[in-house]
């Protein structure tokens, strides 16, 4: 999100004065003739064909509406920001969440609430629907969802004679135990879990499972005590010494590829904290894999969040309603969900997912049962989204924890030099 946070900074040219009115107009914005809305979004060629075919199902489904699809490969931030600068923002866009954080903290988007009469969401987990929020205002509507998981190798599990762990009754001392038993189990051949003290979402669940539903971020920066920062990096680090993960030196060497580099992808490890979505690709490399749930602690709740993939209506629209009620028809139209299948990952509209499922691969429903788990026991209110100048949290976490890993600073130091950047850096961008 570095180039979103960076393209972001155009939004303060955005003309406040319009995008007020048309959130306000809300319902009184519709429209008694035909409209045409521009919908924008990433992707490859096949998402693009699919997404322009789901469009057409919607127009007939509409009526009134008319559609210009924007597409690209490539530029769609630098785009959208030059977009947004000169006042001419198509009506829908794709979005992540840095997205959401950026744009409609600047005013760039439809608060969702203006137009709820035209969109159903009773079909979201209120888990997934709020993961974005911004403000206590949801500014988009999840199109795909995506969790964090541990990704289990069967395969090696099975050929080194290991039990499958109980992942509906564990903490994450249990998973500390079990990940340790692994090396000594292999003589040698694996480690338990990928080391994951770098995982910054991974953090957050930490914070929000240790009792801090904002999770780990503030306004101001870092909203939890370097207490408990540094307890999650400690974690890591024993770990690593208790030869539950992998030397340092090892685990560095698995950095910087796609999963199928990393240590689960390679076989170096038996799991690993990774999204959800992942099983997919890891299926290619032979092996077989599970997800399991997340530890807790003896104290806590799950604290998961979701990361997704959304449409959000822009303030420049001259028809919300209008794109409300298209939003709503890509996000829950049946006929149009059978065109879109899950080539933007899982739908995060339960009802479309059980549509689809026959369709799914053995992964994807796997992923499905794993999400349906997880939402009903997800906390409903979002963690604080990063704020701005948060978008190197995760680079700056990885550096501090690296150093951590090969002895040049203690978990405790990490933790504090972690935060006092972090705060810096969104200082410096307030």
């Amino acid at each position: 999100m570095t180039v979103v946070a960076a393209s972001s900074a155009v939004l303060l040219t955005l003309a406040a004065c319009g995008q007020a009115d048309n959130q306000a107009q809300g319902e009184e914005t519709a429209a008694s003739g035909p409209v045409e809305i521009r919908v924008a979004w990433w992707g490859a060629e096949g998402r693009h064909e699919q997404t322009q075919a789901a469009l057409k199902v919607c127009e007939e489904a509409l009526g009134n509406v008319t559609t210009s699809a924007e597409f690209t490969s490539q530029g769609y931030d630098d785009r959208l920001a030059t977009q947004f600068a000169a006042g001419d923002a198509p009506d829908i866009i794709q979005v992540t969440s840095g997205h959401v954080t950026s744009y409609g903290q600047r005013g760039g988007l439809v608060d969702i609430a203006t137009v709820e009469e035209h969109i159903d969401t009773s079909a979201i987990a209120p888990g997934v629907l709020n993961q974005d929020a911004v403000d206590g205002k949801n500014y988009a509507v999840p199109i795909t969802v995506n969790a964090s998981g541990i990704l289990l190798n069967v395969t090696l599990m099975e050929q080194y004679g290991l039990e499958r762990p109980d992942d509906e009754n564990w903490t994450w001392d249990d998973l500390f135990d079990y990940a340790s038993s692994v090396y000594e189990a292999s003589d040698g051949a694996i480690w338990g879990l990928q080391q994951p003290s770098e995982d910054i979402r991974l953090l957050g669940i930490w914070a929000r499972q240790l009792g801090h539903p904002d999770g780990l971020f503030s306004e101001t920066g870092v909203g939890v005590d370097t207490e408990v920062i540094s307890s999650f990096l400690e974690y890591g680090y024993d770990l690593q010494n208790a030869e539950g993960s992998a030397p340092a030196s090892v685990s560095i060497e698995h950095q910087g590829g796609g999963v199928e580099q990393t240590m689960i992808g390679t076989g170096k490890a038996l799991m690993a904290v990774r999204p959800i979505n992942e099983i997919t690709a890891l299926a290619a490399t032979g092996s077989e894999f599970e997800l399991l749930q997340l530890p807790v602690h003896e104290e806590g709740d799950t604290g998961q969040t979701f990361r997704s993939m959304s449409w959000a209506i822009t303030s420049d629209s001259e028809h919300p309603v209008e794109a409300a009620r298209l939003l709503n028809c890509l996000q829950s139209n049946l006929d149009a969900a059978d065109i879109l299948q899950a080539e933007r990952g899982l739908p995060a509209n339960q009802e479309v997912v059980e549509h689809i499922r026959p369709n799914l691969s053995p992964e994807q429903q796997m992923m499905a049962d794993f999400v349906a788990i997880v939402e009903e026991n997800a906390p409903e209110a979002a963690p604080m989204a990063p704020p701005p100048g948060a978008d190197t949290a995760e680079q700056m976490l990885r550096r501090y924890a690296e150093d951590m890993l090969f002895d040049r600073i203690s978990p405790a130091e990490a933790a504090e030099q972690f935060t006092a950047e972090l705060d810096q850096s969104v200082s410096d961008a307030r």
